[in-house]
C-alpha cells in the first residue's frame, strides 16, 4: 500500500492530524507506520513559501520516499495547498519530471489566498489563538505575505500550475478539494466573512479557476478582450455544510459530520484508476450543485456562491497602475439613476482587497446568487471600465492614461449570457488589464539649431 503524507497548515503543526491519521487507519487499513505527518515552520518572520517547498523536497528525500510517479498519496490542510503545488512544479513539473503524488486531498486549501492574512498580528493573536497560546503573535510575515488575497504568489502559483504545465488530470494527480461553507463560534467568530469557512473563502479554495485578458487602446478603437481562458486538467470539487476550516480537517472531535466527511477523504486518498476519479470528480460536482442551491433563495448570504474576481492592472509599456477605480454600471448618460449599477455594487461586489504589496492587484468578492438574482429578473447588461492616474488631461502631466474624460477609454460590456460565463460561483477569475500609455509632445522635443 502507498505511504500517506499528511501536512499541516500554518500557525499549526502536525500533532494536529493525529486523529485523522488514526481515524483513517481505522477506515482504510493503513497501518499508522505508512502514514507520515509532516512538520514545518510557519511563524518564522523570514521563512519563505519557496524554503518551505525545498523543505518539503528535502524532508521527502530523507524519508526515501517514493520518487517515481504517482507513488504516493498526500492530504493537506490550508496553507499546505500552496505548499504542495509549489513543490511538485519546483520539484517535478518544471524539470519534465512527473511528481510522485497519485492522490492528492486538499482540505480548505488557501490555493488564492486568506482574507485573514491581512487582519493584523493581534487579531490573530487574541481571536484565533485564544488567552493561552505561548506564540499569540508570531505571525510568519513572508508566509502570510504569500497567502494575501490577490497576491502576487497566487498569481504566479496559478500562472505556473493550472494555466502552464498542468499536473492534476485522472490520469495524473488527483486532486479533490474538500471545504466546509460555514464560519467559527463564539470569539473567533469575528475572523468570519460571507462566503467562506471562517478562515478560507470556497471560492478561493477550489483549484479550478480561469483567466482574461482585456487591452484598452486609444479611442476610438474598442477594448479587445481574449477568450476565457480555464484551468487545464481536471480536478474534483466538494462543498460541506456545516463545516469550517477547523472541522474540515476532522479537528472537532463531537461533530456530527465527521463520519460522512472522513469517508470522503478515505475515498479520495483511495481512487484507484483513472476510471473511478471521473466518477468521483462528478459525485462531488452534484453533491456540491445541490448544497449550493440550498441556500440560494434563502436570506442568509453567508452560504451564497461568490466569485474571487481578481485585477491586475498595467500599461502597455510594463508598468503597474497601482491607483485607478474600477467601474461598474449599466447606463453612463447624465442624469440617469443606474440601478443594475447601484445594486451590483451594493449587493453583488461584497468585499474588496487591494494587494499590500502592489496595489495593482485587486480582489472583488462578487456574490454570484445576488447577481444571478438581478440578472434573471432584468435581463440587464452589466459595463466595465477604469479610471487611472496619472491623468493625462491634467496640465501638470507629461505622462498617463487617458480615462477621464467623456471621450476617454471605452468600456467592455456584458450581456446576461456573458455575465453568467465571467461570473461563476466558487471560482477564481485573473483578469488581466492592459491601458495604454500616452505622452504628450511636450515631453521631447527636437529644435532645428539657430
Amino acid at each position: 500500500m502507498k505511504p500517506l503524507v499528511l501536512i499541516h497548515g500554518w500557525s499549526d503543526e502536525s500533532g494536529s492530524f493525529a486523529p485523522l491519521a488514526e481515524a483513517l487507519e481505522k477506515r482504510t487499513g493503513r497501518r499508522l507506520e505508512q502514514i507520515w505527518l509532516g512538520n514545518y515552520i510557519s511563524l518564522d518572520d523570514d521563512v519563505q513559501m519557496k524554503d518551505l517547498a525545498r523543505g518539503l523536497d528535502l524532508a521527502w528525500r530523507d524519508r526515501r520516499l517514493p520518487g517515481k510517479a504517482r507513488g504516493a498519496d498526500v492530504i493537506v490542510h490550508s496553507t499546505g495547498g500552496l505548499i504542495i503545488r509549489d513543490w511538485m512544479h519546483a520539484c517535478y513539473t518544471s524539470r519534465g519530471e512527473k511528481p510522485p503524488v497519485r492522490n492528492l486531498v486538499m482540505l480548505a486549501p488557501a490555493n488564492f489566498g486568506s482574507f485573514l492574512a491581512h487582519k493584523g498580528r493581534a487579531f490573530y493573536g487574541r481571536v484565533l489563538k485564544g488567552f493561552h497560546s505561548e506564540k499569540r503573535f508570531e505571525t510568519g510575515a513572508q508566509i502570510l505575505k504569500a497567502l494575501e488575497m490577490a497576491g502576487f504568489y497566487s498569481w504566479e502559483l496559478a500562472r505556473k500550475d493550472r494555466f502552464g504545465g498542468n499536473v492534476f488530470s485522472a490520469a495524473g494527480v488527483c486532486a479533490t478539494v474538500i471545504t466546509g461553507n460555514t464560519g467559527y463560534g463564539g470569539i473567533s467568530s469575528l475572523a468570519n466573512e460571507d462566503g467562506s469557512d471562517g478562515t478560507v473563502y470556497v471560492s478561493c479554495a477550489n483549484l479550478n479557476c480561469a483567466s482574461l485578458e482585456i487591452s484598452f487602446p486609444s479611442l476610438p478603437r474598442k477594448p479587445r478582450a481574449g477568450s476565457l481562458k480555464l484551468s487545464g486538467g481536471t480536478t474534483a470539487f466538494l462543498v460541506l455544510d456545516n463545516h469550517n476550516h477547523s472541522s474540515i480537517a476532522l479537528k472537532v472531535a463531537e461533530h456530527a459530520g465527521n463520519d460522512r466527511l472522513l469517508d470522503d477523504i478515505a475515498r479520495a486518498a483511495g481512487i484507484g484508476n483513472s476510471r473511478e476519479f471521473v466518477t468521483w470528480a462528478r459525485t462531488c460536482a452534484r453533491r456540491t450543485a445541490l448544497v449550493m442551491a440550498a441556500h440560494a433563495d434563502g436570506g442568509d448570504a453567508y452560504r451564497h456562491g461568490f466569485q474571487n474576481t481578481v485585477f491586475r492592472v498595467r500599461d502597455d509599456q510594463g508598468f503597474d497602475v497601482t491607483d485607478y477605480v474600477v467601474e461598474f454600471y449599466h447606463d453612463e448618460r447624465k442624469g440617469v439613476l443606474d440601478r443594475f449599477a447601484e445594486v451590483f455594487n451594493r449587493k453583488a461586489v461584497s468585499n474588496v482587497h487591494i494587494y499590500k504589496g502592489n496595489p495593482a492587484y485587486r480582489s472583488f468578492m462578487i456574490d454570484c446568487t445576488e447577481l444571478y438574482r438581478v440578472i434573471d429578473e432584468k435581463g440587464e447588461c452589466l459595463r466595465i471600465s477604469f479610471s487611472a492616474l496619472p491623468d493625462i488631461n491634467d496640465d501638470k502631466t507629461m505622462v498617463g492614461y487617458r480615462t477621464f474624460e467623456q471621450k476617454g477609454i471605452h468600456h467592455i460590456e456584458l450581456g446576461p449570457h456573458e455575465l453568467k460565463r465571467y461570473f461563476v460561483p466558487n471560482r477564481t477569475l485573473f483578469i488581466d488589464i492592459i491601458l495604454t500609455r500616452e505622452q504628450k509632445k511636450e515631453l521631447f522635443t527636437l529644435n532645428r539649431l539657430g
